[in-house]
């Protein structure tokens, strides 16, 4: 009796218990997504090979394509290179008949003639050196112009020494565009106001009760 008891607790162990997965031996059939997975498709020897096939095909394409650009950005560049080095021989060309004309030239005048040639030349850079000279120290009569009138700095952005034939009109000609600047900025402030009267006035209610503001700039007086 007490081994029929035992052998009744065994087999009761051996039942699977309902809320306990059981074990399937069985192989499971792949579902259609798993089978569209790769490694599984190529498994197959053909498709295997179909596979190796067409990379090879895409890599040489790609690789084709790639030695393609290569060789038109190589063409370009020899073409530019070729292109630069043809320019520099033509202006050498041109230097070297511009002095074999100058030579040719020269040979045909007297002794006086080529000195006073070289005079002249010499004469002509001269007045080259001296224009160059003027317009500096007219910049920098302009820039200590500016400082002592107390105009903004940034009027010198405005400003150039080749507009002056002569220091007697640097003072006018900074004084008029100072003018215009500040024209210029007076115009800006009121579009400004009239666009974004809250940001330069203050809250809109209490700009009623407030008097309204001219912002007018002018020269510092001297």
């Amino acid at each position: 009796m007490e081994e029929e008891n035992q052998l009744n607790q065994g087999g009761a162990q051996m039942e699977p218990n309902q809320n306990q997965p059981t074990l399937n031996n069985t192989i499971n059939t792949p579902t259609p997504s798993e089978t569209q997975n790769l490694d599984v498709l190529l498994q197959d020897p053909k498709l295997q090979a179909e596979f190796d096939k067409k990379m090879e095909k895409a890599i040489a394409k790609a690789l084709k394509a790639q030695q393609s650009e290569h060789d038109k950005q190589t063409t370009a560049l020899k073409a530019s290179i070729n292109t630069e080095k043809e320019k520099m021989r033509e202006n050498i060309l041109e230097e070297i008949e511009q002095k074999k004309k100058e030579a040719e030239e020269m040979a045909k005048l007297s002794v006086e003639e080529r000195y006073k040639k070289q005079i002249d030349n010499q004469e002509l850079k001269i007045a080259e050196y001296e224009k160059e000279l003027s317009l500096i120290r007219r910049r920098d009569k302009i820039s200590a112009l500016v400082a002592e009138k107390g105009y903004d700095p940034r009027l010198l952005s405005l400003l150039r020494a080749e507009d002056v034939s002569s220091d007697e009109e640097i003072e006018d000609y900074v004084d008029k565009r100072n003018q215009i600047f500040l024209e210029a900025t007076n115009a800006r402030v009121q579009t400004l106001l009239k666009d974004h009267p809250d940001v330069l006035l203050g809250d809109s209610k209490k700009k009623k009760a407030e008097p309204e503001f001219n912002f007018n700039f002018s020269s510092k007086k001297q």
